[in-house]
C-alpha cells in the first residue's frame, strides 16, 4: 500500500519514495552519531510530499522509536544528575508553552531562537578548545526554553544540547544524555498528538512500519561510526546539526 494513501495526497512516485528512504537513513545516521538532529533533516523533505499533520506525528514516532533504540544501548553512559536537573524545568516549560505563551509573536520568537542557535553552532564548530563549563543553574533556562519551544514549534532540542554539551565533558556521555532527553521530550509530544487524535490514522502506522526499520539501520550505522570519531569531530558534527536546525527555524519565519 502506498505511504501516502488515505492522507489526502496523491500516491508518492517510486523515485520520491526512494528519496524519502534515503533522507530517513541519513537523518537517523546523524541521530546515531549525536543523539539528536534527525527531524531538521527529515521533516523539510517529507513536508514537500505529505501533509504536515501527517509528517509531524510520523517524525515524532520515528524519533521516539530511534531514541529508545539508542537509549537502550547507551543508557548507562547518560548523566542522570543532569537529566534530573532538566526535567522539572522542562515540564514547567511545556505547561507554559501550551497555556500562558500561546499569544507570543511566533515569527519573532522563531527568528530570535534561530539566530541564537546559528551563532552557537558556529561557535561550537570553530572553537579551538573546550568552552568554559556551564553552571548547574543553566538547567532552569535550558529546560524552560526547551519545553516552551518544543510545545509551540516542535523544535525543543537545541537548548538541551547546549546545556548538556556545556556540562558533560565526555562525548559518549553527551550523546547518551541527549538521547534520554529526546525520549522524554518527544515522548510527551507523542502523548499530545495521541490526545489530539493524530495517531489514529492507518496510513500513519503503515508509514511507521515501513520507515522505522530504515531509521533503526541509520541509528545502528551512526552508533558504529560514533565510536571511531575523535571528540573534536563529534563536536563539529553536533555544531553542524545545530546550524541546520537554526537555519530550519529561520526558514520557518518566512
Amino acid at each position: 500500500m502506498s505511504l501516502a494513501a488515505g492522507v489526502g495526497v496523491e500516491p508518492i512516485p517510486p523515485v520520491a519514495l526512494l528519496v524519502v528512504i534515503l533522507v530517513i537513513f541519513v537523518g537517523y545516521l546523524v541521530f546515531g552519531v549525536t543523539g539528536f538532529g534527525a527531524s531538521p533533516i527529515t521533516i523539510p523533505v517529507l513536508a514537500h510530499l505529505l501533509p504536515l499533520t501527517f509528517v509531524l506525528p510520523l517524525a515524532a514516532l520515528l524519533d521516539l522509536g530511534s531514541a529508545l533504540a539508542l537509549g537502550v544501548q547507551t543508557r548507562r553512559q547518560a548523566d542522570t544528575r543532569e537529566l534530573l536537573a532538566l526535567v522539572p524545568f522542562t515540564l514547567a516549560g511545556l505547561t507554559l508553552g501550551v497555556t500562558l505563551l500561546v499569544n507570543l509573536p511566533g515569527r519573532s520568537t522563531l527568528l530570535a531562537l534561530g539566530v541564537f542557535v546559528c551563532a552557537y553552532a558556529v561557535h561550537v564548530m570553530v572553537r579551538q578548545d573546550r568552552a568554559r563549563r556551564l553552571g548547574r543553574r543553566w538547567a532552569a533556562p535550558a529546560g524552560l526554553v526547551g519545553g516552551v519551544v518544543g510545545a509551540l514549534f516542535g523544535m525543543g532540542g537545541p537548548p538541551y544540547v547546549m546545556y548538556i554539551t556545556g556540562r558533560v565533558a565526555d562525548p559518549a556521555a553527551q550523546r547518551a544524555t541527549i538521547s534520554q532527553m529526546v525520549i522524554l521530550n518527544v515522548g510527551l509530544r507523542v502523548v499530545a498528538f495521541a490526545l489530539a487524535g493524530l495517531l489514529g490514522s492507518r496510513p500513519l502506522w503503515i508509514g511507521v512500519g515501513l520507515l522505522l526499520p530504515v531509521a533503526w539501520l541509520g541509528v545502528w550505522a551512526g552508533h558504529r561510526a560514533h565510536v571511531r570519531l575523535a571528540p573534536a569531530t563529534t563536536a563539529r558534527i553536533i555544531g553542524g546539526v545545530l546550524l541546520l536546525t537554526g537555519v530550519t527555524l529561520l526558514l520557518r519565519t518566512r
